[in-house]
């Protein structure tokens, strides 16, 4: 390497340097000395240097070795001790400053207990009588705690103190939740704080400390956090560690799972067209509410309720765990969510006990309904069950407002004085027909395919997930089938145009009432 070229290659990275530097010294000051000497040793160690291709594994060797060598230097210099009189930023010089920011370091990875009595004593200057009562703890207690957090605090200034890769990369978690009761686990994971705790205590079980430096936040910024992640059971605590009690599917777990199945997306797609083309006239048969309804929604309707029944082969009620907030629920996080996870499945009941279906379709925004239009509102499934028994009178004039919202949804159509729902309504008896001719397909062709599938991905899932949490493997593996034999499929039977997403104007075609029996 020429002179020449030796000094663009300095001049290029020397805000990498200086930037390492910063990372690993207390104050801008010391960075910049720091990044000077690794520099200066660059330089004159370059005649080392093979080649082009190998200055940057010297220029890290280099800059690990000069940092090691300023490290001990700097232990030997460091004498700083908790004293009753801690003093001032305007009242310290420059060389003192860099303790007193290494001691406010460790304060911030104190566990609670041991930080209140500390800030009490030394910084608000309180006796141990007064923080005897404010904790509510004993004196003789007081007094441990900051014996005990002298110690602490020393032996943390003398380590050193390198942050994880989450403190300056986070991740994002998606929580995805199955089972019965609304999804809470969704609005309660939506803490971008929360989700890097998660994420920082998966592979390997932490301490407060060690997940206060993974991800770069301070102690006092965790506390509650961490309290109600343990709390709903999202982490637990083993000994003085947690680790997550969730699975996480990484990306490049989902892209290994999704290689494993893909080759069986073909096959499904081929049996479950064959049957909606052979059964479609034996279903509109069934002689139900909308059984006259156009072929396309007809076929729509059936491939809904075939969907349906797929999810829940090998579904195991007894096997599902129940939930930090006392439901039977699978739940689990996705670092990104699948593109080709175009459906989602909704049920809600009517005060009579009528069942509404939801089976939303939101491939490329091409959506006709939603379940969100009646999520969280019991009139409104109440008035639209009403409507599909026919009974639609009395209407107060605050029911008649949600039924013009309807219409205006397209869930109801005004014919003279009357009201009609533009969805198929079963009978109990007629509902039950449809979902015996679709489980005598699934038994008959699909079973067998389908535990392959959940085996294969199951196999990598089980490969990606750390031990403590492999009872829940099949059962988060046996979700992914949701996408793998039903998203894909559906989609490759839209691209076949064996199910079309040119609506009827007039008609829901993946939304139905079963009336009670």
């Amino acid at each position: 390497m020429t002179e020449n070229e030796l000094h663009e290659k300095i001049k290029e990275v020397s805000k990498t340097i200086f930037s390492y530097c910063m990372a690993k010294t207390p104050t801008r000051e010391e960075a910049e000395d720091l990044s000077q000497d690794i520099l200066y040793e660059l330089i004159k160690s370059s005649e080392n240097i093979r080649d082009d291709s190998a200055f940057y594994a010297f220029m890290w060797g280099v800059a690990g070795n000069v940092y090691k060598q300023w490290y001990r230097k700097k232990l030997k210099n460091n004498t700083c001790e908790l004293t009753d009189n801690i003093a001032s930023d305007d009242e310290l010089s420059e060389d003192d400053k860099s303790d007193i920011y290494l001691l406010r370091r460790e304060l911030t990875l104190l566990s609670e207990k041991y930080r209140k009595a500390t800030i009490l004593y030394y910084i608000e200057r309180r006796s141990c009588l007064e923080i005897s009562s404010a904790l509510a703890i004993s004196e003789s207690m007081v007094k441990y705690l900051l014996f005990k957090s002298r110690k602490i605090l020393k032996e943390g200034m003398n380590m050193e103190r390198n942050l994880g890769k989450l403190s300056y990369d986070p991740k994002t978690l998606i929580p995805m939740y199955s089972g019965h009761g609304p999804n809470r686990f969704w609005e309660f994971m939506q803490s971008k704080i929360k989700q890097n705790i998660v994420s920082a205590c998966y592979n390997d079980a932490l301490t407060v400390q060690q997940i206060s430096l993974e991800t770069g936040i301070p102690l006092p910024y965790l506390d509650d956090d961490i309290k109600e992640l343990e709390d709903k059971q999202i982490i637990i605590k083993e000994g003085n560690r947690y680790k997550t009690n969730v699975i996480i599917i990484t990306s490049e777990c989902a892209d290994e799972m999704e290689r494993s199945v893909t080759k069986y997306h073909e096959l499904i797609a081929n049996k479950i067209e064959g049957f909606i083309k052979e059964t479609v006239s034996e279903y509109k048969g069934i002689g139900f509410i909308g059984s006259d309804f156009s072929e396309n929604t007809l076929r729509w309707q059936l491939a809904v309720i075939l969907f349906m029944s797929i999810f829940e082969v090998g579904y195991n009620e007894t096997n599902v765990l129940k939930t930090g907030w006392g439901e039977p629920a699978y739940i689990w996080c996705v670092e990104k969510l699948n593109e080709k996870h175009i459906f989602n499945y909704s049920q809600f009941d009517s005060k009579h006990g009528d069942r509404l279906y939801f089976f939303d379709n939101w491939k490329e925004g091409n959506y006709k309904s939603d379940h969100h239009d009646f999520y969280g509102n019991m009139r409104y499934t109440n008035i639209f069950c009403d409507i599909c028994h026919g009974d639609y009178t009395p209407l107060s004039e605050y029911d008649l407002e949600a039924v013009a919202e309807m219409i205006k949804m397209g869930y109801v159509i005004k014919e003279n004085e009357t009201y009609r729902a533009t969805v198929p309504i079963y009978t109990f008896e007629q509902y039950k027909a449809v979902v015996d001719m679709v489980q005598a397909f699934i038994s008959n062709e699909l079973v067998s395919i389908i535990q392959e599938l959940d085996q294969s991905a199951s196999r990598v899932l089980s490969a990606h997930t750390p031990k403590h949490l492999q009872n829940q493997v099949n059962g988060i593996a046996s979700m992914d089938k949701f996408v793998n034999a039903v998203c894909i499929p559906a989609t490759i039977l839209m691209d076949r145009n064996v199910l079309r997403t040119t609506w009827h104007p007039f008609e829901m075609p993946t939304t139905y009432v079963v009336l009670k029996k």
